[in-house]
């Protein structure tokens, strides 16, 4: 099976841009947030234009999706919890809803993959299939950086439906290294 790294496909350029949330939420950790932090709908202010576009995935601060894409991501992950998170404009008396989704927490890299100096951004991602769960959405556990994998059957849903914002990287799976011993020679 294929697995591809969700991200935004940056060469949408006008497009709501988020206040920064250490202004917005100083107390929110957004690499640690979790369902149960939240209990009412989180309110963010976005700067925005007439001819903004409003993808259905947007990563800038953390990852939300459009209604329509947390409806197909609930078809194949039913157990997903999933965050409203309004984006609100007030100049333009305009507020959008998007879902903060929480995918399972998985580690599954792979030794071969590549990380910068200091271990803190993955530079080339190899997944470890023995590692690999029976989910077909979820994040990258050893990665600060919120990283969304999604299996080939959710990506070919994504496209069929037109999903505007996203960008798919098709990710190297390899298998285990394995040590072999040599057996012991029976000596009598």
């Amino acid at each position: 099976m294929d697995y591809f790294l969700l991200t935004q496909d940056w060469r949408y350029t006008d497009i709501p841009q988020l206040e920064p949330l250490s202004r917005q939420l100083p107390a929110l950790k957004p690499e640690f947030v979790q369902p149960g932090d939240l209990q009412q709908p989180l309110g963010l202010y976005i700067q925005s234009h007439e001819d903004s576009e409003y993808l259905d995935y947007l990563e800038e601060a953390l990852p939300l999706l459009s209604s329509r894409m947390m409806k197909l991501w609930q078809m194949y992950e039913p157990q997903m919890s999933f965050h409203p998170v309004v984006l609100m404009n007030p100049e333009r008396s305009l507020q959008m809803t998007y879902h903060l989704a929480f995918p399972a927490v998985v580690d599954v890299l792979h030794e071969d993959s590549e990380w910068n100096q200091d271990h803190t951004l993955l530079q080339h991602i190899v997944l470890d299939r023995s590692r690999l769960p029976r989910r077909k959405i979820f994040k990258i556990g050893e990665s600060t950086k919120p990283q969304i994998v999604i299996r080939l059957d959710v990506a070919e849903s994504m496209l069929r439906r037109d999903m505007t914002g996203i960008a798919l990287q098709k990710l190297e799976v390899a298998e285990p290294k394995t040590i072999y011993r040599a057996a012991r020679p029976f000596v009598m």
